[in-house]
């Protein structure tokens, strides 16, 4: 049941800008801009930023709130207040008056009753970047104010995809067999272009892809409200899905307000005129005997010299990111979290953040951004156990960056199938392998589609292994139909968009090999679905050659075989004693024949079969 309180929430969530002016004192905005009704006290902080701060006394004039200390900068732009919510308050109006009488609305709401549903093994979670995938209300494609950013000829413009176009189709995503939505950041952006440099030349982009916010409480106007918001993640629940956040915790936009005027002189991390550039040396972070200073190199650097990167050592900064993230999961129900450059961030920041998601979402796991494409080091990172240094991060599952690699070598042909087999052999170096987030494809590498050497045959090979392997499968949005494009060249979904000449959402609107494709993945993900052993099941390398590669799956009794080969011709493959038997085709064509050696299996070329053992 929706809480009575969500509407007049949604009024105000942005924060408005400029809430009010009197005597001097201004409000431009306050974050968290509300909060829940608890069981027992709770203390938030709170970050009111304007002017005229400075002496200015802060009083709770409306509701039961409880003013503790007040912080107020010396420049007057900031104060952090903490505002207890004493326990058994009822959800409802709660007023704030800052000097004599800028007055602030600040509700507190009825916790929602929905419990998160938290990814895992049995799920594959979609990526959708929104601007690219459908536009379902042209009228949002512009700001009402700033620049003129929506441009579907330029790839870094705005394109119109927006949360009422994703609505619409979560039925196709449904029927596919995907189980969770993960949508790339929907936070506030600037309403202007910003200045980048691009493989050594300048050019001038717009934050479509959402990873530059301006206001970490107000969400994208050419996506829509909070009301759509709202929407999307209802009816996505409605129909079974579960939805994943993206959210940015480490950094700001470069447009931030922040930017030029932090809240305090250790918001950030390097001084503001000369910001230091993120070295991305993640071994100086997974060897004990690494320098401090090469540490600080990678945790505190700003992104390509240009993201302000948050001091999250500092309380205050650390306090505000974990309120933040516990604001954006609460109101809107969240199952799961995806964490944006995860090993950039200090790891003891980590380890309160997932206290506190723990202990306010039992059960909710997060996905951790960390591109390092070696077992080694990327293992440093995954929650489950200490590292040196004695901190678990906490953090359940990282994507994994070294099977990408894996799968992009292999079915582009340049290495053999037996790399896939030699990359999971690395899997002891994790706490919780099972619990890896694996992909072919995501919003920053190029798509296999258009990496030279990957055919049809071979994407169809690349679904079937991601889909029958360990981990929980990550697809990225028409990966199902091989779309192409690159970490500059983030494709929109054809038929997402008014004057699209075909929608490849639909059988007509594709090509052969599309449809093929999309068939390919359907199937597959139906036969996950109703195969734990593809899910959950503990994974046997039975033959692993250059062109072939054949393991076995088991769980709970049920065990199932998948047999890839890449050759260009038929193969007969001679199988171990331990998968001798009968066996059922479920996926594929392939000759199964029993024998005292060991069964064999005749499988066409460039082809996957799927057989489950015993019937």
């Amino acid at each position: 049941m929706k809480s009575p309180a969500r509407p007049r929430l949604v009024a105000i969530a942005g924060l408005l800008a400029a809430i009010a002016t009197a005597r001097g004192q201004t409000v431009d905005r306050v974050g968290p801009p509300s909060w829940w009704a608890e069981g027992e006290d709770r203390t938030v902080t709170l970050l009111i930023e304007g002017s005229g701060l400075v002496d200015a006394p802060i009083r709770a004039t409306a509701g039961p709130l409880r003013i503790g200390k007040v912080h107020a900068l010396p420049h007057g732009r900031a104060a952090f207040v903490d505002v207890t919510i004493p326990g058994g308050a009822e959800p409802g109006r709660c007023e704030l008056t800052v000097g004599r009488d800028v007055r602030v609305e600040w509700p507190l709401l009825a916790r929602p009753s929905r419990s998160p549903r938290p990814f895992g093994p049995d799920d594959v979670l979609y990526l959708i970047m929104p601007d690219r995938f459908a536009d379902g209300d042209p009228a949002n494609n512009e700001a009402p104010q700033g620049d003129r950013m929506f441009d579907r000829g330029r790839p870094d413009a705005y394109h119109g995809g927006d949360f009422s176009g994703i609505r619409k189709r979560l039925p196709t995503l449904v029927d596919l067999g995907i189980t969770t939505l993960w949508l790339t950041p929907i936070y506030r952006t600037a309403d202007s272009w910003f200045d980048a440099v691009i493989d050594g030349k300048p050019r001038k982009m717009a934050d479509y892809h959402g990873y530059a916010p301006v206001d970490f409480y107000a969400i994208n106007p050419r996506f829509g409200t909070f009301d759509d918001y709202r929407a999307l993640v209802d009816e996505a629940h409605a129909l079974g899905l579960k939805v994943v956040q993206d959210q940015l915790l480490g950094f700001s936009g470069p447009k931030h307000p922040w930017r030029e005027r932090p809240p305090t002189a250790s918001w950030f991390n390097g001084p503001l005129d000369r910001p230091p550039s993120c070295t991305f040396r993640y071994e100086a972070l997974v060897d004990p005997h690494a320098l401090e200073a090469d540490r600080r190199g990678v945790t505190d650097g700003w992104f390509l010299g240009i993201l302000p990167d948050l001091n999250l050592r500092d309380d205050r900064a650390a306090r505000y990111a974990i309120q933040q993230s516990l604001w954006w999961t609460t109101l809107f129900e969240a199952d799961g979290i995806r964490l944006d450059t995860f090993p950039l961030v200090d790891r003891t920041f980590w380890k309160c953040w997932s206290e506190r998601l723990r202990a306010t979402h039992p059960g909710m796991r997060a996905v951790g951004e960390a591109m390092i494409w070696d077992a080694p080091r990327l293992s440093f990172f995954q929650g489950g156990r200490e590292g040196w240094d004695g901190v678990d991060p906490g953090v359940e599952s990282l994507f994994d960056f070294p099977m990408h690699g894996a799968i992009t070598g292999v079915f582009k042909g340049k290495d053999p199938m037996s790399f896939l087999a030699e990359t999971l052999r690395r899997d002891h170096l994790y706490p919780h392998p099972e619990l890896l987030t694996t992909f072919q494809d995501n919003h920053d590498v190029s798509r296999l589609a258009s990496v030279p050497g990957t055919t049809p045959a071979r994407l169809r090979l690349a679904a079937a292994f991601l889909l029958t392997s360990r981990g929980i499968p990550q697809l990225a949005w028409g990966d199902e139909i091989g779309l192409a494009g690159g970490a500059e060249i983030r494709p929109d979904y054809p038929g997402g968009f008014p004057g699209d000449p075909r929608d490849a959402f639909t059988r007509a609107g594709r090509t052969p090999d599309e449809d093929r494709l999309f068939q390919t993945y359907r199937t597959l993900l139906h036969l996950r679905k109703s195969e734990p052993a593809l899910r959950r099941g503990k994974t046997t390398n039975l033959i692993a050659t250059d062109e072939a590669y054949v393991f076995l799956r088991e769980y709970e009794g049920s065990r199932v075989v998948v047999a890839l080969n890449r050759g260009a011709k038929p193969a007969r493959l001679r199988l171990p004693t331990l998968v001798n038997g009968p066996a059922v085709v479920l996926h594929g064509e392939g000759r199964w024949t029993p024998g005292s050696e060991g069964p064999a299996l005749e499988t066409p070329a460039e082809t996957a079969v799927i057989l489950r053992l015993g019937e």
